[in-house]
């Protein structure tokens, strides 16, 4: 064989057996060294104390972990149905109240409440965070939108400032939005 010929072959062969030892090299290293969060784990080991947790203590570090909701809207849970059972006055603080997964179960445009028959979720993760997650077949299949918000009292104004809800109306597992878009309808959420 001619040497000009061998010459870029022995210098692929070469770069490829350089790249796979390299290759092997980095699948060791990656498999027998424990990662940050493994080694933490190990290290942030519980340790037991003979003192009894106090009462006061565990229920009031338990109350933040209900005011937290995940930004999902969560399709694996089938859309929710219930009756038409609207609140009649303002129980809690909105920004509290407002927080987690609600579904749009219910329109008022005038003639008392009809049932929704698409899929329209609201999450809020927080009072100024709304992930509005919309199913119609066909139209929006599974359609996942978030945004920032802004709730200025009882009125969540959305992003542009042009749309918002006003909340009438709450309790800890219902609210009555007053939507102004097309003539104004009223809508009714249940907590999810």
């Amino acid at each position: 064989m001619d040497t000009t010929l061998r010459r870029p072959l022995l210098g692929r062969i070469r770069w490829t057996v350089a790249a796979g030892a390299t290759a092997v090299l980095f699948a060791l290293v990656g498999c027998s060294t424990p990662t940050a969060d493994e080694g933490s784990a190990v290290e942030s080991a519980p340790v037991e104390t003979a003192e009894p947790a106090d009462p006061v203590e565990t229920a009031e570090s338990a109350e933040p972990a209900d005011a937290q909701q995940e930004e999902t809207c969560d399709w694996d849970t089938p859309k929710l149905m219930s009756d038409a059972d609207a609140p009649a006055g303002q129980e809690g603080e909105l920004p509290d109240v407002l927080i987690g997964e609600w579904q749009h179960t219910h329109t008022d445009e005038g003639a008392g409440f009809e049932e929704v028959t698409n899929d329209h979720r609201y999450v809020f993760p927080s009072p100024d965070r709304m992930l509005y997650c919309q199913h119609v077949p066909g139209a929006t299949d599974f359609a996942e939108n978030a945004a920032d918000v802004t709730l200025n009292g009882q009125v969540i104004e959305l992003p542009g400032g042009q749309y918002s809800y006003t909340v009438t109306a709450w309790d800890a597992d219902t609210m009555l939005w007053d939507n102004p878009v097309g003539g104004g309808y009223v809508y009714l959420l249940q907590r999810r």
